[in-house]
């Protein structure tokens, strides 16, 4: 199974911080992806342990588009290799739709993104130490501009 990230540009403002905490699973149109995408976890689903969703990894992303980045968006792609006929189920947004959809996980604060730029940083998840079934997501967000470098940090919480 591979987790993706890239760069969804649609206005939340409305939304308060409160709200954007925890990330919206819904359909994502491909028109509305604004980066390249990358990979921020491999598992072997046959072989790996619950203790696996625990994890830690980096991402960086090159913008395709000047226009402000709301937030990113995550999939994840199964391949079925060991069938008599091996097939993929992806969630991306740029397959056919499954009712697995995306998650969309909304910055606190919008940036403001030129064709080219580099928006990278880290991402971590842990199962919640309140509720066994919850995750905790910690994403950090950096982005150098010219002489200043923006950085910030979301939490994130998945129920």
């Amino acid at each position: 199974m591979t987790f993706w990230n890239d760069v969804y540009g649609v206005d939340m403002s409305c939304l308060t911080p409160t709200v954007m905490k925890e990330p919206l699973v819904d359909t994502v149109e491909s028109n509305l992806v604004m980066s390249n995408s990358c990979k921020v976890l491999d598992l072997d689903l046959v072989t790996c342990a619950k203790e696996d969703v625990e994890f830690a990894s980096q991402w960086s992303l090159r913008m395709n588009y000047t226009d402000r980045v709301h937030g990113l968006v995550a999939w994840f792609d199964t391949p079925f290799s060991r069938l008599t006929r091996p097939i993929m189920l992806s969630t991306s947004p740029y397959k056919k739709y499954t009712h697995w959809k995306q998650t969309v996980f909304y910055m606190e604060q919008d940036l403001d993104v030129r064709e080219g730029e580099v928006l990278y940083g880290s991402i971590a998840c842990r199962k919640s130490l309140a509720n066994f079934r919850e995750l905790d997501i910690k994403i950090s967000y950096h982005k150098d501009d010219g002489p200043s470098q923006v950085a910030f940090t979301n939490l994130y919480k998945i129920k």
